[in-house]
């Protein structure tokens, strides 16, 4: 539509004759009468005085177009305060550890009931804190814990499947199946945690990762140097009270040792594992 047929279309809307819009405006008939058979264009003055005598804008008087209705923009939601899954599952495994503790405590043996909540408090702390890998870590301390618990409850290990061709019926075979499980169960936890770091490559032309491996490999052999010298020493010791905490604390440095190791080799296969092009 062009500006003359605006013009001329609006003027009637408004019931105005040309000689009313010219006087309106201070112009001449004819001037009208030439603006709307498009003989000539008003000046920008004149533009600005016809937009407001007929109550468009600018842009409505020189396309003749009306722009479309504005949509109201809808009101952004307000910010979501849920607490996320991850810290909902952390309150209930504290929740569960502390019923635990309380229920053996009642029972009369406290420190059993420690740990057996121990394995539901790290997992808590881990999903609290840990952004990545949460599910893997805390298979990790579970693991570690149960593997805690019957080294000091029962002196089982995985290392006993060793005998395995050598084990006799009167060692009870339900010992070699648990050592077997694990064994699995470790073997099972490795798969997933190298799974898990598949796409992460340990650069080894970095000296500091040089020498953090390096020297991680040098500290569990000397770990585990000592541990196999001075555990004799303290189990030949007469003098020496093998009460539950002292028991415990010598599995705990063996279930840590395994930890140190599982990391160390983790970090080995991902340093010999060749980066993704």
């Amino acid at each position: 539509m062009s500006l003359g047929t605006t013009i001329s279309r609006l003027r009637a809307e408004k019931k105005l004759s040309q000689g009313d819009l010219a006087d309106a405006l201070g112009v001449s008939r004819q001037s009208v009468s030439k603006w709307e058979t498009d003989a000539s264009v008003p000046e920008l003055d004149k533009l600005v005085k016809l937009s407001q005598l007929f109550g468009v804008t600018l842009d409505e008087l020189v396309t003749g177009e009306t722009p479309p209705e504005q949509v109201p923009a809808s009101p952004l939601p307000p910010p979501s305060r849920q607490i996320p899954g991850q810290k909902i599952a952390a309150i209930i495994l504290v929740c569960m550890a502390f019923f635990v503790w309380l229920f053996l405590t009642v029972l009369g043996v406290p420190l059993e009931g420690l740990i057996l909540a121990a394995p539901l408090l790290v997992c808590a702390a881990i999903c609290f804190a840990a952004k990545k890998r949460a599910g893997l870590w805390c298979a990790w301390a579970v693991y570690l814990t149960v593997e805690l618990y019957l080294r000091w409850a029962t002196g089982l290990t995985w290392r006993l499947t060793l005998r395995t061709f050598a084990f006799t019926p009167e060692e009870n075979y339900t010992r070699l199946i648990i050592a077997w499980v694990q064994l699995l169960v470790l073997l099972l936890m490795f798969f997933f945690t190298f799974r898990s770091f598949r796409n992460i490559h340990l650069d080894l032309h970095n000296r500091r990762n040089r020498f953090l491996l390096a020297g991680g490999w040098m500290l569990l052999i000397l770990l585990h140097f000592l541990k196999n010298w001075g555990y004799p020493i303290i189990y030949q010791n007469p003098a020496m009270d093998f009460s539950l905490g002292v028991r415990l604390l010598l599995r705990t440095g063996d279930v840590l040792l395994l930890a140190l190791f599982a990391s160390l080799l983790t970090a080995t296969v991902c340093a010999l594992r060749k980066p993704k092009s």
